[in-house]
């Protein structure tokens, strides 16, 4: 239980059976490559790019045809080798087309918005060039131009935005007066006819753009299957270049090297061996960072995933899912705290487990959720923040409930127990870790005697008198000259040992307890805040039910919208804050979770399931 034992292993076999040997060894689940270099994906990688293109475009297009639900079964595809370049080269073929169309339609707009304010010039305003006596500009409209203009030999049209000026044509000072106020040459035209022609243009090419517009649909629906496998099998061709990375040939014999499981290195040796070669088992180096593969009860596997989301466990440590998997369970619970989401968790965990079996450990995970929250809901009998079939405060007359918004001091003195129970708890695994390495003075500085201190403190809280100070001040002691072990000089262990009693520069402290043990009052305050906001909205909800027979639709549509609302963030809320306090305030105390997971190989792709991929 934990963490399974792998082994670093050297796979050989005669040259011309390296292929075959790969083939079969990624079908096992139970192998780790040891990436020698960088997998060279090759065209392998230039072909998955861009059918991650047509991947992107028709899940925009088509979501329902190109869509992947998590929940849907994964189809084998036992393809050897897709060969899409035909496919990908008519899709971008059109594409370019596609591309190259809108472009020029939006250079046309462009065009059309600079002509359109000056349609009312109907004078290809250029031809003046070749005229023998008289130039024609057209110019910013400018009072100081006018000035410089009035007693010089021009003609002029005022337009509503331009101005038409002519003059002769050998005034050159003139045409350098104008210079700094002429338009563009664009607009050197016969403005109205170009704009006639431009829009005759611009509908060209968006009858063009909507026919091969039309064609990337065709094409995306007529091959979507096509596709879809094409992305499956290359995407899993990546994975598949992580064995070719941890491969060597040499003249005579092929080898691949990696990691291997316990549990599947028989298998791996008999595969091995009936290809006339042989397994090696190599020693580990000093520094080589073997990956982890968790290895769990059935029960316990569904809590990894809270573990993985922290970080793996070094090889050779521990995994921490077995202490904590129950204390995060019943945080989450003690949340959500309500029998009706509890059941409901309950029962979408047990049908889930059944109908989708690739999600199986997320569905388990829920109904262990579910069962949690109805555990504590039966308790508080809290059922979608109501309290059914009471009767003198009592559960059918017999049982009197847990009361904890009624009783706030018992509710908050239960929440902090839980906190110091967590908290000691926490500590003690920390301690067992330096047992087993046998820090014997580590496992009585750095647990027994934060444990004696913050226990004594605690004792002279609920009036232990004089002896819960003596022993206070003995663990204390012992701290003050142990916990600056690590520090150099007489002073400095000293004044180390000091300020880690307040929590500052060590791994605990008095400070650090009492605020950890006060973070545990989340627990009470989304329990409250759910059941709260639960009864408020069940409140109004029943006061609009008793306005006749639409009265009772709405109050009945309020009631399930509520609900689902109350449900949707008190499960949130719940998950959000159980998750910090197994990370915070548990794993700071004995975990670091800074190893590498072992990987197996992804045969699963998005919408379908490969059984061998023909990349040799």
């Amino acid at each position: 239980m934990g963490i399974a034992r792998i082994i670093k292993v050297a796979l050989v076999v005669p040259r011309h059976r390296a292929g075959e040997l790969r083939k079969a060894v990624f079908k096992d689940d139970g192998f780790h490559p040891i990436e020698l270099e960088k997998p060279g994906l090759g065209e392998f990688a230039f072909l998955s790019e861009r059918i991650e293109q047509v991947i992107t475009l028709g899940q925009k297009r088509f979501p329902k045809l190109y869509g992947a639900s998590v929940f849907s079964q994964r189809a084998p595809l036992s393809t050897r080798f897709v060969e899409p370049e035909a496919a990908l080269h008519e899709f971008e073929s059109l594409m370019q087309e596609r591309d190259s169309l809108v472009a020029q339609i939006a250079s046309l707009e462009r065009k059309k918005k600079k002509l359109q304010p000056y349609a009312w010039i109907s004078v290809p305003i250029s031809l003046s060039s070749r005229w023998k006596w008289v130039r024609i500009a057209l110019v910013s409209k400018s009072k100081d131009l006018a000035k410089m203009l009035n007693h010089r030999i021009t003609a002029v049209f005022e337009g509503p935005n331009a101005t038409v000026l002519a003059y002769p044509c050998w005034d050159q000072e003139t045409e350098e007066l104008i210079a700094p106020y002429l338009l563009e040459d664009e607009l050197f035209c016969n403005v109205a006819e170009e704009l006639r022609s431009t829009n005759e243009e611009i509908e060209q090419l968006a009858t063009r753009l909507q026919e091969v517009e039309s064609s990337i649909d065709r094409l995306l629906q007529e091959r979507a299957d096509f596709f879809k496998q094409a992305y499956d099998y290359y995407h899993v061709s990546h994975d598949y270049a992580r064995l070719i990375s941890a491969s060597v040939h040499g003249r005579f014999v092929g080898m691949v090297f990696g990691y291997v499981t316990e549990q599947s290195l028989t298998s791996i040796k008999s595969l091995v061996d009936g290809m006339g070669g042989c397994i090696v088992e190599l020693p580990v180096e000093e520094g080589e960072v073997v990956p982890t593969k968790l290895e769990n009860p059935p029960f316990l596997q569904p809590y990894e995933a809270i573990t993985l989301m922290y970080g793996p466990p070094q090889y050779g440590t521990f995994d921490p899912t077995p202490f904590t998997a129950l204390w995060w369970n019943a945080f989450i619970g003690f949340m959500l705290g309500d029998a009706g989401y509890g059941l409901l968790l309950t029962l979408v965990g047990a049908y889930g487990s059944r109908k989708w079996h690739s999600l199986g450990r997320t569905m388990a995970l829920i109904r262990n959720i579910g069962i949690a929250a109805m555990i504590v809901g039966i308790l508080t009998w809290s059922w979608f923040s109501a309290q059914p079939f009471m009767k003198d405060g009592r559960i059918f007359g017999v049982l009197r409930p847990l009361n904890l918004g009624g009783d706030i001091n018992f509710a908050m003195i239960l929440v902090l127990v839980v906190g110091v129970l967590a908290q000691f708890y926490a500590m003690g695994i920390r301690g067992w870790r330096l047992l087993v390495q046998r820090d014997y003075l580590g496992f009585w500085s750095d647990t027994v005697c934060w444990w004696g201190l913050l226990g004594s403190l605690i004792w002279m809280l609920l009036g232990g008198g004089s002896l819960a100070s003596y022993t206070a001040v003995f663990f204390a002691l012992n701290l003050v000259f142990t916990q600056g072990r690590t520090a150099k000089g007489f002073i400095g262990k000293l004044g180390l040992g000091l300020i880690s009693l307040y929590g500052i520069m060590s791994g605990y402290g008095v400070a650090s307890f009492l605020g950890d043990v006060l973070s545990y009052s989340r627990l009470l305050a989304l329990n409250l805040t759910g059941s709260f906001m639960g009864a408020v909205f069940n409140g109004l909800s029943l006061q609009v039910m008793q306005g006749g027979l639409l009265g009772s639709i709405a109050g009945l549509l309020m009631l399930v919208l509520f609900q689902l609302f109350n449900f949707a963030i008190s499960i949130l809320g719940a998950f959000v804050h159980s998750i910090r306090l197994v990370f915070l305030e548990m794993y700071g105390r004995f975990y670091e979770g800074n190893g590498e997971l072992f990987r197996s190989f992804k045969r699963t792709g998005r919408y379908y399931f490969c059984e061998e991929v023909d990349y040799e």
